[in-house]
């Protein structure tokens, strides 16, 4: 391992620096013997070396950012100087005012650098005792002088010499990069003028950069001129821009009324213009329907183009226009996922259009969750991740944080009257421009084949991990810790090995690297006529694709059949309806009017189970022998999202895999069978990764529908249904993995030791397993002792006491949770009156349970039909009781079962899930519903999934 390189100190008290106190910038590579001295050095020094006045802190520097980019005011000072030099060359720049801007610019940039080094020295120097000032905000203003001074400056750096590298880079790079768009500027001047009239006046501010840096500290920059006009410069080829406006133009005149328009390019070899595109508002809602319908054409467009990376930040709604103004991730390869597991359905998921980021994508954070689609993110919201803040900023006790943060806001949404608009709101419109865009593309696909030749030889960027992966990186390697010694901050960027898992991924790590220790979010490139790479710097790196991006998109455009585009709306649709508040898990209202009782015969159940077995059928996505689906699940019990099933029993596919192999068992159809088996050739592969990493086994926790016990419980049930006694193995395995109980670990049945409990239990029925016996009783005695936990304030079944209840029946208790309400929420099994009524069946005098049952029996019937919030979870708890001797509920069945088996078959199987969008999970989707159809229908012969019941012998 390659020692550490420790620089000999200076004098403190001169601005001298060593000869060699910047070799431990150098990274591992570049420490070879006659090795170059970097260009950054003689910056940094000559830097150093300018003479200029004391540093004096006016009001304005109070904020932190602010003091700190005076520190570093020699680099400033330089990079203002070559700015306005370069500037002056041209008549129609102000070039003081460019130059100042950008300085100011640099300086806020080098600030964010140096923030965490300088926060170490200043703690250093508070806890010394060396700083003047009465007060705290004296103290920091003094520390920020000292620092400032060209001793304070040339010992900081020698402390921190990577901190030094990064510093003169990043000014370097700004010179270089706004020098190159003044000379293109100068250049391109007078065509310019079609974007910014003919007298726009002297360019008078070159703004940050709107984008990422890459291609050392290139970023897209807006240009601002004195008499207001506006210009978007890109520092990247912008052919693809033309094409696609040839695509739109061929597009416009195939689906009436449509008129799309694209963004004005002036394209220049290796850089471009983009006129300036002003956000407008809707004047009425036929403008916001046009909006919409129009979104969705562009939709059907980049989904034909593999385009991808459409967030709220690259299109800009100009009043009923949807304006794309970054194209350059069209025709867009997906790369190699994890081999060791390779998922259908993420794979369907890769290629629809969910992955163009226009439709509503929820990132879900420590804090909540944030839509940063195209279609849907861009406005402020509740913060829902974390990032670095200050406390005490501006003050000798400045300290780091973590707080919650947005993701900033964009002009991407229409506007009506001053309010933003909501898109699920206006679904139908998006939909119907979709399926015109669609089928005109469909309809013309030999045409729209020969205008994707144009694309061939166009530039593309092609994305090998979230950028955000990239920019979270660079800002943690500013650590102090990693600005000592280069060495230090390798090590750091060796995260980029661990996260490669494919073989195209681990080529590009030395690229990324070299990309990374200049302080730009790394970039890959590409041409849709070949499988060839380059990365930042121009080296080309060849057949790194399974095949040229073109010809992916030609096959697709081949595909693309009424059939598959229902299948891009279902996803639409799927991705619209996670729009919506958070979850309550109340089910949605009553039929209206009462739907009447069709006869329950058992073979009229089992064939509406039948029907609804079909359509998950048809959904199923398959390959490599496996078979997995996408659906709606529900992100920590809150949010909704567009996600290929996970294994949980709940919402994954053992609980699809549990109802097909239930319906094949009472039908002999084994295509059912076959399926359920393919279904589970994921878990094998997913109880390997839970043994070797027990973190992610805890995390997974040990709840009984969402969590490893429902999973074990699964394997154990499916064994004996598949006649596969791996599964066996599998069950044993995954109760081997299952957490230990600790006082942190949720109570909850759905997702903590209450549903482990009920699990383990059945397990150990159905097995034999003694070890699943020891742990149901260590999960047993942790909630017997439990305190009352404000987690358990739900009184329900699912996620509050009743469940906790339940599963506690039968073991000594040493305190109670909660005394069951009757309050409940709504009349469903997880957080309403039938999952009380179920939880307490066997203490009548607990609840009265006569009047809870009529109560029960007496509520009209639900349109939602799902198992934990709708009709089918209500009637199965009927049918419980039933069983267990309940007259009322007895009496009650008949007709509910009735009144549900209508439903289907009037209305099809509603889930519970937004908008009742077709989901195939058990707890809210189709797979529940089948399920309940079969309980209804077969009675014993089917164990209740909502209970984690054992088969009887």
């Amino acid at each position: 391992m390659l020692e550490p390189v420790i620089p000999p100190q200076p004098n403190p008290a001169t601005t001298t620096l060593p000869p060699t106190w910047w070799a431990a910038a150098l990274t591992t590579q570049e420490r070879r013997p006659g090795g170059a001295r970097p260009a950054w050095v003689d910056f940094a020094e000559a830097a150093l070396s300018r003479e200029s006045a004391d540093l004096e802190l006016s009001r304005e520097s109070s904020h932190w950012r602010t003091a700190f980019a005076a520190v570093f005011r020699p680099f400033t000072d330089a990079a203002r100087a070559a700015i306005a030099g370069a500037a002056a060359a041209s008549p129609a720049v102000d070039a003081a005012a460019v130059a100042d801007g950008c300085a100011t610019r640099l300086g806020h940039q080098l600030a964010g650098l140096a923030a965490r080094s300088l926060v170490l020295e200043l703690g250093r120097a508070r806890r010394a005792g060396i700083l003047a000032g009465d007060s705290a905000e004296e103290r920091f203003a003094d520390f920020v002088r000292r620092t400032g001074t060209p001793a304070g400056l040339t010992e900081l750096l020698h402390r921190y010499p990577v901190l030094a590298r990064l510093a003169a880079q990043a000014s370097l790079y700004a010179i270089a990069a706004v020098t190159e768009l003044l000379g293109r500027f100068d250049a391109d001047r007078a065509a310019l003028t079609a974007f910014t009239g003919p007298e726009p006046g002297p360019l008078v501010e070159i703004s940050g950069g709107t984008g990422d840096a890459h291609q050392r500290g290139r970023s897209v920059r807006e240009l601002r001129f004195a008499g207001g006009a506006r210009v978007i410069y890109k520092p990247r080829p912008l052919d693809l821009h033309a094409a696609f406006t040839g695509l739109v133009e061929w597009l416009n005149p195939r689906v009436p009324g449509l008129e799309l328009s694209t963004v004005d390019v002036l394209v220049r070899p290796g850089y471009g213009w983009l006129r300036f595109v002003e956000h407008r508002p809707c004047a009425d809602l036929t403008e916001v329907d046009r909006f919409y319908r129009r979104q969705g054409v562009l939709l059907a467009l980049l989904h034909a183009l593999d385009g991808t990376d459409v967030h709220f930040e690259n299109i800009i709604a100009a009043g009923d226009q949807p304006v794309l103004i970054d194209i350059e991730t069209l025709f867009q390869p997906v790369l190699p996922a994890d081999a060791s597991d390779v998922d259908p359905a993420a794979e369907l998921l890769a290629r629809s259009v969910h992955r163009t980021m226009l439709l509503p994508q929820m990132i879900v954070g420590e804090h909540g969750a944030v839509d940063i689609s195209g279609l849907g993110g861009g406005r402020a919201a509740a913060p829902a991740l974390t990032r670095v803040d200050w406390l005490d900023a501006g003050t000798d006790r400045m300290r780091l944080t973590r707080v919650p943060g947005g993701v900033g806001t964009g002009v991407n949404r229409p506007t009506l009257g001053g309010v933003d608009v909501e898109p699920a709101e206006h679904g139908a419109a998006l939909l119907a421009g979709f399926r015109a865009g669609y089928d005109a593309i469909a309809a013309g696909a030999a045409e729209f084949g020969s205008l994707l030749d144009r694309c061939a030889d166009a530039g593309i960027r092609v994305l090998v991990r979230p950028t955000s992966f990239y920019t979270r990186l660079l800002d943690e390697t500013t650590h102090p810790s990693l600005l000592a010694d280069a060495a230090a901050r390798d090590d750091a960027f060796g995260l980029l090995h661990d996260d490669s898992t494919d073989d195209v991924r681990r080529g590009l790590v030395a690229a990324e690297l070299t990309d990374l220790w200049a302080g730009d979010v790394p970039m890959f490139t590409g041409r849709p006529g070949s499988t060839d790479l380059w990365d930042a710097e121009g080296t080309q790196l060849p057949g790194l694709l399974a095949e040229p991006p073109l010809e992916t998109v030609r096959a697709k455009v081949a595909g693309m059949t009424t059939i598959d585009r229902r299948d891009q709306e279902w996803l639409i649709s799927a991705a619209l309806a996670t729009r919506p508040a958070a979850e309550t898990h109340t089910g949605t209202g009553v039929t209206d009017p009462v739907l009447p009782s069709k006869s329950p015969e058992p073979a009229h159940l089992l064939s509406a189970a039948c029907g609804i077995a079909d359509a998950i059928v048809a959904r199923a996505a398959s390959g490599g022998g496996r078979v997995n689906w996408v659906g709606l699940e529900l992100v920590d019990e809150k949010y909704w999202t567009v996600l290929p099933m996970g294994a949980g029993l709940g919402e994954g596919y053992t609980g699809v895999a549990l109802f097909l192999a239930q319906l094949a068992e009472l039908t002999g159809i084994d295509r059912y069978r076959e399926l359920a088996g393919k279904a589970l050739s994921g878990l094998p592969g997913l109880v390997s990764a839970l043994e070797a990493d027990p973190d992610l086994a805890a995390a997974a926790g040990p709840g009984g529908l969402l969590g490893l016990g429902g999973v074990a419980y699964a394997a154990a049930r499916l064994s004996r249904l598949l006649d596969r006694p791996d599964l066996l193995d599998l069950s044993a395995r995954t109760v081997a993995v299952m957490p230990a109980p600790t006082p942190e670990t949720s109570p909850r049945y759905t997702t903590g030791l209450a549903g482990g409990l009920v699990a383990l239990r059945s397990v150990a029925t159905q097995t034999g397993l003694a070890t699943a016996t020891l742990l149901a009783d260590a999960y047993a005695a942790e909630l017997a002792v439990r305190s009352i936990d404000p987690d358990l304030a739900d009184p329900g079944f699912a996620h509050g006491a009743a469940g906790v209840d339940w599963a506690l029946a039968g073991y000594p208790r040493e305190t109670a949770t909660l005394p069951p309400a009757k309050t409940a929420t709504g009349h469903g099994w997880c957080s309403g009156l039938a999952g009380q009524v179920l939880a307490y069946s066997g203490d009548p005098a607990v609840l009265g349970l006569d009047e809870q049952v009529a109560a029960l029996a007496g509520q009209d019937p639900l349109r939602d039909l799902s198992l934990c919030h709708g009709e089918t979870g209500i009637t199965d708890v009927l049918g419980f009781l039933a069983e267990a001797g309940h007259e009322g509920a007895a009496a009650a069945v008949a007709t509910r079962t009735g009144q549900l088996l209508t439903a289907v078959e009037q209305d099809g199987a509603r889930c519970g899930t937004p908008d009742g969008v077709a989901s195939p999970g058990l707890l809210t989707g189709l797979a529940g519903i089948g399920y309940g159809l079969l309980r209804l229908g077969f009675g014993r012969r089917v164990p209740s999934a909502l209970l984690l019941q054992p088969p009887t012998r």
